[in-house]
């Protein structure tokens, strides 16, 4: 299988590294650092002559292009981001624009992210663009990175692009490869036939050879092989097991389908690793032959 990994993924593992402490020494500190840091935020709004919002969370922001007519983030839906990443004191940690101006795609909600930028976006729609401040709990936590001093304020400057809800990623998909759909289930679950063959589909209890190959919406294998099991039995995750149940020996499809029937909020992590190889919320492709 081949690894799906980001760099601005393993940023939030160094925030989810952050862990509990009862040492009352830590705590002071950590108390210390809110202080620090809630003055550092304060001093730019200040200096620059920015008026900025702070929710529950301790999270400042400022909105710097509006979209009323744009789309809010729900869990699961894929956003595009454009991103430039500081500390307050200007260092850059991160941006979208060493990497040839692509913006950040991935999964909202899932947890991948820096809670704070996560946070963040959940108070945006697709087309506008805000700066967010925060405070070391909502950013890299209590440990140093890429020479960021532990219990640092962060500023991120950053633009929604773009939100598609799984049903138009699905979609999207099948008209840039002008699919003719064959069959779309309630479970929305679609099946491309590629060959014709007569007789009675398999339907449930029946043992099956299939040949696959599983991809993601972007091109990339994540599996291929043969497999057999018996249809219904849960032995495979439920798009597929479905789709195998709606086609005859010796037919061939391609199956689309949302992470719903597949590896849902969970995703799929390379278990010598722990790098995700199917991200969670993603959508899949399978293209399947049903063995004689």
């Amino acid at each position: 299988m081949k690894r799906i990994q980001n760099r601005f993924f393993l940023l939030a593992l160094v925030a989810l590294s952050m862990t509990a402490c009862n040492n009352n020494d830590l705590v002071s500190k950590e108390e210390d650092a809110i202080t620090e840091n809630e003055d550092n935020i304060q001093k730019y709004l200040t200096t620059n002559n920015l008026s900025a919002t702070r929710d529950s969370s301790g999270l400042y922001y400022v909105v710097k292009e509006t979209n009323p007519q744009g789309l809010k983030p729900g869990i699961g839906d894929e956003v595009s981001v454009y991103y430039k990443m500081y500390t307050m004191d200007g260092y850059v940690v991160d941006s979208t624009e060493t990497s040839k101006q692509k913006p950040l795609v991935f999964p909202f909600g899932a947890g991948l992210i820096l809670p704070g930028i996560e946070r963040g976006l959940s108070l945006m729609r697709s087309g506008e663009s805000y700066t967010v401040l925060m405070p070391f709990y909502l950013g890299f936590g209590n440990v140093n990175y890429e020479g960021i001093p532990a219990y640092s304020a962060i500023r991120v400057e950053m633009t929604l692009d773009k939100v598609r809800t799984e049903s138009k990623q699905v979609t999207d998909y099948i008209e840039s490869k002008q699919y003719a759909v064959s069959e779309i289930t309630p479970s929305t679950l679609h099946i491309i036939r590629q060959n014709v063959v007569t007789g009675d589909t398999l339907g449930r209890g029946k043992q099956v050879t299939v040949n696959y190959s599983g991809k993601l919406l972007n091109g990339t294998e994540f599996d291929k092989g043969s497999y057999s099991f018996n249809t219904g039995s849960g032995a495979v995750i439920p798009g597929f097991d479905e789709g195998i149940r709606r086609m005859r020996k010796g037919e061939k499809a391609i199956l689309v389908f949302q992470s719903s029937l597949g590896y849902a909020r969970r995703g799929a992590q390379n278990q010598q690793t722990g790098a995700y190889v199917i991200l969670p919320y993603a959508p899949l492709v399978f293209e399947v032959e049903v063995a004689q």
